[in-house]
């Protein structure tokens, strides 16, 4: 039987994004091993969700291969470990197929697969999940992930791009096939929320009917930018723009206004501080991992989604299907998706404030207006469907 290996340089990035590749794989006709490091620190994933995740791969018959981590670049001894281990894998089960992912992980898993290449004929697939090299990206990504990329891409016989600006960029390498695929795919029928659901969240969190909730779901990692929106929410509360009991009566308007963040990660600490030295803990509730997202899409009214940099961000495409406006950085990905005042409103993600005007104006929306955008959201992810994903990968892998 053919074989095949998917792998990533975390659990949550293989099973976040590739449960549906290995069923496609399957389908037609190989036995799927996965890789990926399942001792990272920096896991968006708490315990629970981590044996959840092995179960669920070993449900669909997946030999599970633990390897080094590969997220820090500097940490020689475990890329070299981790290089070794796939090279060992991969020469010994002679793979047809080898599907890598992630900017260090990619470098790694081509490089052990070179011999195999040569060798058995391994076709090497990798998914760029956005470059670290962009428009408006500091001239050291360029000088180092340019050239790297450039380097591997002759070792990938097939380089996907998720984005069109990465797209255009990638014409310029040696990979012999590259070629675009809408992002990893929504699942449009995922987020669907028990019944009650709004009125049961705003319940369990104190929050009124007349409160605008701004949600934000994602890793509590510095890239994410949580911290630019508690720096903005304290520039309205100083502007006496939030109601608090100590509002100034005659100063309008006055917004209600709950901040939800879910997600966990090794910034969490810091962005509880930032909300006590900010003063906000009126208006900010860090949620943790949660297993309801739905149910907190469905009490939410905007997603604010302040990003330094994404390929195509599943969390905002998530957030859209579900019909709400955005609020998100004006960066390569989120241009593909969201329109400036049509589906959400723009942002410097450097610049605070830019996201303050933002959030002026999603706020100042009326109910109908947020709805409008919601509805403008949702027939936006209609192109980007998990169904219409899964038909050109399915076409990617049998041309492979």
């Amino acid at each position: 039987m053919k074989k095949a290996l998917i792998h990533a340089h975390t659990t949550y990035m293989l099973t976040q994004f590739n449960i549906d590749n290995i069923k496609i794989l399957q389908e037609l006709g190989y036995t799927v091993d996965v890789a990926s490091c399942w001792n990272d620190d920096d896991s968006a994933l708490s315990p629970e969700a981590m044996a959840d995740r092995r179960k669920l791969l070993n449900e669909l018959g997946c030999r599970i291969i633990e390897t080094s981590s590969l997220r820090k670049i500097f940490n020689i001894s475990e890329l070299h470990k981790a290089y070794k281990q796939l090279k060992d894998e991969v020469e010994t089960n002679k793979y047809e197929i080898v599907h890598t992912q992630s900017p260090i992980g990619g470098v790694i898993c081509r490089l052990a697969c070179r011999k195999a290449r040569k060798l058995y004929g391994t076709k090497v697939i990798y998914a760029a999940h956005g470059f670290h090299f962009f428009k408006g990206a500091p001239f050291k990504n360029w000088l180092v992930f340019y050239n790297v990329e450039k380097f591997c891409s002759k070792y990938t016989d097939l380089l996907i791009t998720i984005n069109k600006e990465d797209y255009a960029n990638a014409q310029s390498f040696k990979a012999k096939h590259v070629a675009y695929v809408p992002g990893v795919g929504v699942d449009t029928h995922k987020f669907v929320a028990s019944d009650g659901a709004r009125e049961k969240i705003r319940k369990e969190l104190s929050i009124d009917d007349d409160t605008i909730v701004l949600l934000s779901v994602g890793e509590l990692i510095p890239r994410k930018n949580h911290m630019e929106v508690l720096r903005a929410l304290k520039i309205l509360k100083d502007q006496d723009i939030l109601d608090s009991p100590e509002s100034d009566e005659r100063v309008q308007p006055k917004y209600k206004l709950r901040y939800l963040i879910a997600g966990r990660g090794r910034i969490g600490a810091e962005l509880e501080q930032a909300i006590k030295e900010f003063g906000l803990q009126d208006y900010v509730e860090m949620l943790g991992f949660r297993r309801d997202v739905a149910d907190v899409f469905a009490a939410s009214d905007i997603y604010v989604f302040p990003s330094h940099q994404e390929g195509l961000p599943v969390a905002l495409m998530e957030a859209m299907s579900v019909g709400l406006p955005t609020v998100c950085s004006k960066i390569r990905g989120n241009t593909d998706l969201i329109e400036d005042g049509v589906g959400g409103y723009l942002f410097d993600s450097h610049d605070d404030l830019t996201l303050v005007a933002a959030l002026k104006k999603a706020l100042a929306d009326t109910p109908t207006a947020r709805e409008a955008m919601g509805q403008t959201n949702i027939e936006t992810m209609k192109s980007f469907d998990k169904e219409t994903v899964n038909e050109v990968m399915k076409q990617l892998y049998e041309q492979v």
